[in-house]
C-alpha cells in the first residue's frame, strides 16, 4: 500500500493539467461554521469557504484511492461516542444553561472526533482540548475556557471546566407586573408565586454572566413563561431582564385562555332570612364579585376556594351583615357566566316565608307560613309560626321552640292553641338538597313523614304521608 501511495504521488507530481487552489481552513473555523453552533453565535454567521478545483479524471481517482488508502484499517479502534464534563468555577448557572453549555461542547468535540482512530485523535495539531475550546468560547459569551482535557477511547472524554468573565449576577429581584389583574385578587396571585415559583425564577439569572445574556435571555424568558403558566392556569408571562450584578426580572402577566369570566349573577339560600329581603343586596354582591370578572375560568376553577375566601371577607364586613349579626358564605359556580350563591344565616333571628301548595286526594289545602324565631342560646330557639288559609279563611298562630343538635339535625315541640294539639318533630338534612322530617301528634296519635328535595333556592318538593294511610305531594315555595 506505501508503494501504492508513492507511485500515484509521483504522478500526480508529473502531470500538468492545471492548478488546484485550495483554502485551507484550521479545525475550530470548520466547527465554528457549524448549523448547530450558529444558534449561538446568530450576530455574525460564518459559512464555509467555496473549495474550487479545476482537475481531470485522472487527478479525482488517484484522489479517491488516497482517500481509501487513509481510511482507519479493518478492527482499527475509533472514537464512537463523546461525554462531556462540565464544571465551573465559582456557583454553577441554572441547569438550562448548563444544558446548553454542554450541548455546545458535545456538539464541538463529536464534530471533530466522531470516527477518528485513536491514535489520530492524541496526534491533532493543534490539539483537540485547543480547537474546542477556540470554538466553544467564540460562541458562549460570557464564559471562557480555564481547562479543557481529551481523554481518547471508544467512549471519548472531554472535560471542560469554566470561568465567567466580567459582571457576575450576584442577585435577582422577580418584579411580576399584575395590571390585568382586579387589585383586590392581586394579593392572591402573588401569593401564588410564592416561594417556589419565585425561587426558580431567581435561579434562572442568579450566577450568569452579564455577557451571557446575549444567547442566555431567550432561554430564561421561555422558561419563566413555563414557570408562571405551571403556577397560575389560565396565564402566562412575558419576562424581560434587566443585567446587572443585582438584576431585575421582569414579569407581564396575563390571561392565556381565551374562556375568561365575563358575566356574573348572585343567588341567595337562607333558611333564617326570607329570600325577598335578600334579594334586595344582590347588587351589592354583584359588585364585591366583580373583581372575578376577566379572570380565565381555569384559573378561578382551580384556585375557586381562594377565591371564595376573598368573597367571604367582602361579605363579613357587609355593614347589614354586621348590624344584624349574619354570617354570609360564598360558592361559585365557575363558568364564562359565573353565578355566587350567598348562604346568609342570621345568628340572632329566624325567619323565612313558605308558600304551600299540596297536591293530592287526601290533601290539606294550600296555606301560607311565617316562621319568626330568636336565639336565645346558640342551640336553642323559640318561636311563633302563623299560618294563612284562604279557603276557607283562617289565621292560626302556633307556639314552639327548636334545639339544634348540629348542623344537620334537630329537635323541636309545636303547640297549636286552636286544636290544643302538641307536635313533637326531628328533622336530619342528609344532603344540602336532600331532608327527612318525622312529626308525633298529640293526642291524636297520628305519625306523619316528609321526604324533602330542593330543587333550588326558591322551589322544593315534599312527599308526605301519615300513619293513617294518607299520601300527598306538596310543592313549597320559600319566598
Amino acid at each position: 500500500m506505501a508503494f501504492t501511495r508513492r507511485a500515484l504521488l509521483a504522478t500526480l507530481e508529473g502531470w500538468r493539467v492545471g492548478k488546484l487552489k485550495r483554502n485551507r481552513r484550521l479545525p475550530e473555523e470548520e466547527l465554528s461554521n457549524s448549523s448547530t453552533l450558529q444558534l449561538f453565535n446568530s450576530r455574525k454567521a460564518q459559512f464555509p469557504a467555496t473549495r474550487t478545483i479545476r482537475s481531470s479524471a485522472p487527478l479525482f481517482a488517484a484522489l479517491l484511492v488516497l482517500a481509501v488508502a487513509a481510511a482507519p484499517a479493518s478492527g482499527q479502534a475509533t472514537v464512537q461516542q463523546v461525554a462531556v464534563e462540565l464544571t465551573f468555577d465559582g456557583p454553577a448557572p441554572h441547569r438550562i444553561i448548563r444544558d446548553r453549555l454542554e450541548a455546545t461542547v458535545a456538539s464541538v468535540a463529536e464534530r471533530l472526533l466522531l470516527g477518528r482512530p485513536l491514535d489520530q485523535v492524541a496526534a491533532l495539531l493543534p490539539r483537540p482540548e485547543e480547537t474546542i475550546a477556540g470554538v466553544v468560547e467564540r460562541v458562549t459569551a460570557g464564559y471562557v475556557i480555564a481547562e479543557a482535557a481529551v481523554r481518547p477511547g471508544s467512549v471519548t472524554t472531554v472535560g471542560v471546566r469554566l470561568r465567567p468573565v466580567g459582571v457576575v449576577v450576584r442577585d435577582v429581584v422577580v418584579i411580576p407586573d399584575l395590571r390585568t389583574v382586579h387589585p383586590r385578587v392581586q394579593p392572591l396571585v402573588a401569593a401564588l408565586l410564592q416561594p417556589g415559583p419565585v425561587a426558580e425564577l431567581r435561579a434562572l439569572v442568579t450566577a450568569l454572566p452579564v455577557a451571557s445574556l446575549e444567547w442566555a435571555a431567550p432561554l430564561i424568558e421561555l422558561r419563566a413563561r413555563d414557570v408562571v403558566e405551571t403556577a397560575l392556569p389560565g396565564f402566562t408571562a412575558t419576562a424581560k431582564v434587566r443585567p446587572g450584578e443585582s438584576a431585575q426580572l421582569e414579569l407581564a402577566i396575563a390571561p392565556k385562555d381565551s374562556r375568561v369570566i365575563r358575566n356574573i349573577g348572585v343567588r341567595f339560600r337562607s333558611t333564617s332570612i326570607p329570600i325577598v329581603l335578600l334579594d334586595q343586596h344582590g347588587p351589592q354582591v354583584a359588585s364585591m364579585a366583580e373583581p372575578l370578572r376577566g379572570l380565565p375560568v381555569v384559573f378561578a376553577e382551580t384556585f375557586r376556594r381562594s377565591l371564595e375566601g376573598v368573597l367571604n371577607e367582602q361579605l363579613a364586613s357587609y355593614p347589614p351583615a354586621s348590624e344584624y349579626n349574619i354570617v354570609a358564605r360564598s360558592r361559585l359556580e365557575v363558568a364564562e357566566t359565573t353565578y355566587v350563591t350567598v348562604s346568609a344565616e342570621s345568628l340572632m333571628y329566624r325567619a323565612r316565608v313558605e308558600a304551600r301548595l299540596n297536591i293530592g286526594p287526601s290533601a290539606p289545602g294550600p296555606e301560607v307560613v311565617a316562621h319568626l324565631g330568636r336565639l336565645i342560646a346558640p342551640p336553642l330557639e323559640p318561636f311563633v309560626e302563623i299560618r294563612l288559609v284562604p279557603t276557607p279563611l283562617a289565621l292560626t298562630a302556633d307556639l314552639g321552640i327548636r334545639y339544634e343538635v348540629s348542623p344537620a339535625s334537630s329537635l323541636g315541640a309545636t303547640y297549636a292553641p286552636s286544636t290544643q294539639e302538641t307536635m313533637l318533630w326531628t328533622t336530619l338534612q342528609v344532603s344540602p338538597d336532600l331532608g327527612l322530617r318525622g312529626e308525633w301528634a298529640l293526642p291524636t296519635q297520628i305519625f306523619e313523614g316528609t321526604l324533602t328535595y330542593r330543587i333550588n333556592e326558591f322551589l322544593a318538593w315534599e312527599l308526605i304521608g301519615t300513619s293513617r294511610g294518607d299520601v300527598w305531594l306538596r310543592l313549597t315555595s320559600n319566598l
